[in-house]
């Protein structure tokens, strides 16, 4: 199996991050400036080791978590560590081969492996079923 790197992560601290296009990858966002919102898959690459690869279960980073198996977790200790944010798009910069958008927990450099568009008729889910430590948190996208 083979993983693609299709660009980076360029962020410096400030709230506008750039998603750099590697430019051989660049059509690939061809017409993307249509969608308001993004999935962003990454390489979680400052996790990477064997030794996180092969952690099962992790206590999420939420008050009164319980220890809980890594698909029952957003825990970057993982087999394959692929992170998966959804983002909003603030603009498309041509010249530099480059998606702006106003978030992502990814550190400056870190490759991404794949981009999609967010679509609301098959990516939002009504009445889902969390367990309890998930529930308070602060919705980003939605009231």
């Amino acid at each position: 199996m083979i993983v693609t790197e299709i660009g980076t992560v360029e962020s410096d601290g400030t709230p506008l991050i750039r998603l750099k296009i590697h430019e051989e990858f660049w059509d690939a966002s061809i017409n993307v400036h249509h969608f308001s919102h993004l999935i962003v898959l990454w390489w979680i690459s400052e996790k990477d080791s064997l030794e996180n690869r092969g952690n099962l279960a992790d206590i999420p980073p939420t008050q009164g978590a319980e220890n809980s198996g890594i698909f029952a977790s957003r825990s970057p200790n993982r087999p394959s560590p692929i992170g998966h944010t959804i983002v909003k798009l603030l603009g498309v910069d041509e010249e530099s081969n480059s998606l702006l958008i106003d978030h992502l927990d990814a550190f400056d450099g870190t490759p991404i492996i794949d981009i999609k568009p967010y679509l609301p008729s098959s990516d939002r889910v009504d009445d889902t079923k969390v367990p309890p430590w998930f529930e308070d948190l602060k919705k980003r996208y939605t009231n």
